[in-house]
C-alpha cells in the first residue's frame, strides 16, 4: 500500500512540475498585416530589430532607428496607415532641437533628474510633441510637454498612462 502511494505522489508531483512549468511569458510577437509592414519601411526604411505586438486595434512596431541608439514604436491601423511614432531619447538632452532644450532650461524644473525623454510625432505635424520626464525628491514625478518650437504645452503629474494615437495633450 506504501509504494501505490509513494508512486501516486511521485505521478502528482511530476504532473505538477510539467504543468506549473508552462512559459506565459513567451508569447509570440504577432505578425502584422503585410500593409503594415509596407509601410514601415516606407516610413523608416532603415528600421532594425523589428518586432510587433497588437495594441487595441493598433499594431506597433518597436524597432531601432538608423543611428541604433533611439528606440521608436509606430503605430499602424490595420490598413497599414500611420498614425503615430513615439521615439525614446532616453535621458539626454543634448539630443533634443536647441528651442526644447532651452525652454527646458528655463523652466522651475531645470534642475530636477530626467528620468525619461520622448518625442512624439503625428501625421499631422502639429500635433507633435516632447515630453520630458522628471524626478525631485519629496514630490510627484512631472512630465512637462514642449511643441517642437519649444513653446511649453502644459505640466502635468506623471499618471504613468501609455500615450496612443488617441490621447489628447
Amino acid at each position: 500500500m506504501r509504494t501505490k502511494l509513494f508512486y501516486l505522489f511521485l505521478g502528482i508531483l511530476g504532473l505538477a512540475t510539467v504543468t506549473g512549468c508552462s512559459d506565459d511569458d513567451s508569447t509570440p510577437t504577432p505578425s502584422a498585416p503585410e500593409k503594415c509592414v509596407q509601410a514601415l519601411k516606407a516610413k523608416y526604411p532603415d528600421a532594425s530589430d523589428v518586432k510587433w505586438e497588437k495594441s487595441g486595434i493598433y499594431y506597433v512596431a518597436d524597432f531601432k532607428k538608423l543611428n541604433k541608439t533611439e528606440e521608436a514604436e509606430a503605430w499602424f491601423t490595420p490598413e497599414g496607415v500611420w498614425s503615430m511614432t513615439e521615439t525614446d531619447y532616453g535621458k539626454n538632452l543634448f539630443l533634443l532641437p536647441t528651442s526644447v532644450n532651452d525652454a527646458f532650461n528655463k523652466t522651475e524644473y531645470a534642475g530636477s533628474t530626467i528620468d525619461d525623454i520622448n518625442f512624439y510625432e503625428y501625421p499631422d505635424t502639429t500635433k507633435d510633441f516632447y515630453l520630458i520626464e522628471v524626478e525631485r525628491t519629496g514630490t510627484s514625478d512631472m512630465g512637462l510637454y514642449f511643441k517642437t518650437d519649444g513653446t511649453l504645452i502644459k505640466t502635468a503629474p506623471d499618471s504613468g498612462i501609455a500615450i496612443t494615437p488617441e490621447t489628447v495633450i
